[in-house]
């Protein structure tokens, strides 16, 4: 269902791309009700729920998405006091754009992931998370699409297999260091 959401936010991103002056304040408000509601389900269910599952290490994946969100929530507020008039509408809603597009990548490519390899119960949190959200869009009066039901079944995986991954991130994240300062002193 995350997934999801992150598609959909990235359609309505490239809408307002392209959309002309009066299709863009629709848009940023459909945007920032979506990412308002998508911060909120994360905040309240995901990353408490991430942060008993992983190990200490982990954890700083999960403090530097809420770090993440509260950016984004900034923009979010401005963008809403704003219109599109305002000199500075287009170029906050891309920069809410770029912020939530590397979010996302670091939560699919790297988060995700490292839950499904911990003993927490990805059917159940996905059925909280979509519940929650439900709850509030009716709060917020924003329309509900269909809630497709979560596809993630119940990882089987190790806490050796989450300590694997995150040796090899950081040994290629060394060699990456290592690499840069090498070619800096040529």
């Amino acid at each position: 269902m995350l997934k999801q959401d992150h598609r959909a936010v990235e359609a309505l991103f490239a809408e307002f791309e392209d959309a002309d002056e009066s299709e863009q304040s629709e848009l940023a408000t459909r945007i920032c009700q979506m990412l308002t509601v998508h911060t909120q389900i994360e905040e309240e269910l995901l990353y408490p729920r991430a942060k008993e599952a992983f190990d200490e290490e982990d954890d700083e994946m999960v403090y530097e998405a809420e770090i993440e969100h509260g950016s984004a929530k900034e923009l979010i507020a401005k963008i809403e006091a704003g219109t599109p008039e305002d000199p500075e509408f287009k170029p906050l809603v891309t920069v809410l754009m770029e912020y939530v597009k590397h979010h996302v990548k670091e939560e699919e490519k790297e988060l995700f992931p490292a839950l499904k390899e911990t003993e927490l119960d990805l059917k159940e949190l996905g059925s909280q998370l979509a519940q929650r959200k439900m709850q509030l869009m009716e709060q917020m009066g924003i329309e509900a699409e269909e809630a497709p039901e979560p596809r993630r079944k119940r990882s089987t995986g190790s806490r050796t297999s989450a300590a694997k991954r995150r040796q090899a991130r950081a040994g290629s994240r060394s060699k990456s260091a290592r690499s840069s300062a090498s070619r800096a002193r040529h």
